[in-house]
This record gives structure tokens, C-alpha cells and sequence, in this order.
């Protein structure tokens, strides 16, 4: 199996191309602050007691804790990790792979594109684009830096995809 999975290994060639990167530290450590502060809040309005409990006082008080709870789950959802996607060259069945990260380090084929169904890449600083036959954009996705650009150009020209 070590043989076998090494060898799958020299057979795809990985290009650095990153789709969905995280947050820094500061802005997940704030998020997650604000996120739970405002749940708690929500919740909280309801220990507070009115004045008088009219159904006017009831429905402001649903609705803002609606409105809290809703607030603070989408601020902790900001410190959660993206989904990554990779592409990777396989040269032996000469296909494209598109790989997504799941959770615990494990890689999941989003997409496979064959090499005679491409017809065009474009890469810029920011994105590699493959078209196929019909000017669809089969897959495109985003570089993480300069090193991930030139690595994906040397690949595309290592596997016949790229113009020289």
C-alpha cells in the first residue's frame, strides 16, 4: 500500500493554486469575540425585565434577539476555514484534477478535465483560467503569489498545455 500510494504520488504533480484562503488571526480572534457577544445578547434580552409586559415589548424583544443571535452566528462563521482547491497534473492519465480540502487533511476530486478537452489556459497573477472547446471556462481559479504562478506555467508547459 506505502508503494502504491507513493507511486500515485510521483504520478500527479501539484500546483500551489489556493481558492478560499483564511482569515488572519486578528480577524478570526474578533470575529469569534463579537460572534459569541452578540449570541449572548440575544439570549440576554430575555432575562432582562420590562417595565411592563405588553405584546409590543414581546415582539421587540423577538425580533432584536432574532436579529442578535442571527448577527453573531454569521460573525463566528467568519473564523471558520474555507474550503482549499488544488489542481493537480496527472500526467500518466493526462487529466487536470481539481481537488478540494475536507476536513481532518483529506482531498476530495471536485472535477477531472481530460487534456484533449482543453483549448485554452489563461494565467495572470491571480487566476488560471481553462477554457474548453466551446470558450466555457471549464475550471479557474486563484494563484497564492508569484511562486504558484510560474510553478503552474512550468506544469502547463511540462504537459504540452501550455504555449511555450
Amino acid at each position: 500500500m506505502i508503494a502504491l500510494s507513493s507511486f500515485m504520488e510521483e504520478a500527479r504533480s501539484r500546483v500551489a493554486t489556493v481558492e478560499g484562503k483564511g482569515q488572519p488571526f486578528g480577524i478570526k480572534a474578533a470575529s469569534v469575540f463579537f460572534g459569541f457577544a452578540f449570541i449572548w445578547a440575544g439570549v440576554g434580552l430575555w432575562l432582562v425585565p420590562g417595565l411592563e409586559m405588553t405584546s409590543y415589548v414581546m415582539l421587540a424583544k423577538m425580533g432584536l434577539s432574532i436579529l442578535l443571535v442571527t448577527a453573531g452566528v454569521g460573525m463566528t462563521q467568519i473564523a471558520t476555514d474555507k474550503p482549499r482547491k488544488e489542481l493537480h497534473f496527472d500526467a500518466r492519465n493526462r487529466q487536470l484534477l481539481v481537488l478540494e480540502s475536507l476536513p481532518r487533511q483529506r482531498m476530495q476530486v471536485v472535477q477531472t478535465i481530460n487534456y484533449e478537452e482543453i483549448f485554452r489556459v489563461d494565467v495572470s497573477d491571480t487566476l488560471l483560467e481553462v477554457s474548453g472547446e466551446n470558450g466555457g471556462v471549464l475550471v479557474a481559479l486563484d494563484l497564492d503569489g508569484e511562486h504558484a504562478r510560474l510553478d503552474a506555467v512550468a506544469q502547463l508547459r511540462s504537459q504540452a498545455i501550455f504555449p511555450c
